[in-house]
């Protein structure tokens, strides 16, 4: 078996269709998945006398909003983007301006195109596959196979040249970085408020000595922003404090069940709440105590907590006076609760916190990916970051799956 990979700015995957079909007839393919929103791709080449078609499958996986930058994420594709940039800047080039471009280019991808043949890229599935890669603006990603007729692992342009091998090889002369307009046209440009409000979470961290960059965009400001309600964080916290009670090991999860749903708030656990309350581990329950934070975080948007804290440390849930604290026992009474949960603070203020939380999670990775130590509590700043993100529907995402790209 052979493997390659190709990197593009395009997220059109019809585009890889139509470039299939072009070389191959209606037998050869089989498509797994819609039309239009393929899974994968299986193509059979042309019998030759008595022995088997090569056959190639095509996958491919792309950024969740497509871009130009490379921020950090916990998405797969983002993350292999980032490894691959720093494996690329470890490599001593022959040609250092085709390196910076190669560096430049690795940004721009929004979609990876991973192709398997078997046993090898005979002829015309070759042909196909450099097609696409024209079709595509791609590179390529090798570790050796006849497409390059080499076993030296390295980066190939859409002719076939050689970028950048693990020793510092190049054929290849130039490569264009191309960025579709439509992604500047997308993005309009930070308010007055918002560039404010980046300049104060810059100025307060650099007041406690954490380093954060610049460049990172400005957050949304209040006319576009769209906070939760208070119900909806009042409903959250409260559903939280009754598996918190699972995740520390005070209570049963077939209790928490049944008082979840006594109290009318079942409907609203999330997928992986109720697959975390239906069958606990040990690993899964760790995972859980950091909840505490969001807990936090979601009471001091209800004006509940008087402040968030320092970074550095971990939050103490007995520290939150009981009368507005919402899980009171198994039998406990959610109303005194409930009448106090019915303001947030102005989302000037949610948004203050999220963008400082939202720049000292950036030093936090940064940190990481330097193998150094993180000048704020990694794990605070994190939970505090994914409650906060919720709180003003960060891409509108529900709280199983929100994001805190940085």
């Amino acid at each position: 078996m052979e493997n390659c990979t190709l990197y593009t700015h395009e997220v059109d995957m019809g585009k890889v269709l139509t470039r299939m079909r072009a070389h191959f007839d209606a037998s050869a393919l089989n498509v797994n998945g819609q039309e239009d929103n393929w899974e994968s791709i299986t193509v059979v080449s042309k019998k030759r006398r008595l022995r088997k078609g090569n056959t190639i499958t095509i996958t491919y996986r792309q950024r969740s909003v497509p871009g130009y930058t490379l921020e950090h994420s916990d998405e797969p594709i983002i993350v292999n983007l980032h490894g691959m940039y720093a494996f690329v800047q470890q490599i001593d080039a022959e040609n250092q301006e085709l390196k910076k471009l190669l560096l430049g280019k690795i940004p721009t991808v929004n979609t990876e195109i991973a192709i398997k043949a078997e046993p090898s890229f005979n002829g015309d599935l070759r042909s196909a596959v450099m097609d696409l890669a024209y079709e595509l603006d791609a590179f390529f990603f090798s570790e050796g196979n006849s497409i390059f007729n080499t076993d030296v692992q390295g980066f190939w342009d859409k002719t076939g040249a050689l970028l950048l091998d693990v020793n510092g090889h190049a054929t290849a002369t130039n490569l264009t970085v191309n960025i579709e307009a439509k992604y500047f046209d997308s993005q309009t440009p930070p308010s007055a408020e918002a560039l404010e409000r980046k300049a104060r979470s810059l100025q307060q961290l650099q007041a406690m000595g954490v380093r954060s960059s610049a460049m990172l965009p400005a957050i949304v400001d209040e006319t576009v922003a769209v906070i939760r309600t208070p119900e909806e964080v009042a409903k959250r916290v409260a559903i939280l404090t009754a598996i918190n009670g699972v995740a520390f090991g005070h209570l049963p999860p077939q209790d928490v069940i049944s008082y979840l749903q006594k109290k009318q708030l079942w409907e609203h656990v999330t997928p992986d709440e109720k697959k975390f309350l239906q069958h606990p581990t040990e690993e899964e329950k760790t995972k859980a105590t950091w909840k505490c934070e969001s807990i936090w975080v979601l009471l001091w948007a209800l004006g509940l907590m008087p402040e968030l804290g320092y970074m550095t440390d971990l939050c103490n849930l007995d520290m939150v006076p009981e009368e507005v604290f919402p899980f009171r026992g198994l039998s406990g009474d959610l109303t005194p609760f409930f009448e106090k949960a019915t303001t947030l603070r102005p989302a000037a203020a949610i948004l203050d916190a999220n963008d400082l939380y939202y720049r000292a999670h950036w030093s936090c990775v940064d940190a990481r990916l330097k193998s150094e130590e993180a000048p704020v509590h990694p794990g605070v700043v994190y939970e505090r970051h994914y409650a906060l993100n919720w709180l003003i529907n960060y891409r509108n995402q529900p709280w199983d799956s929100v994001t805190c790209d940085t």
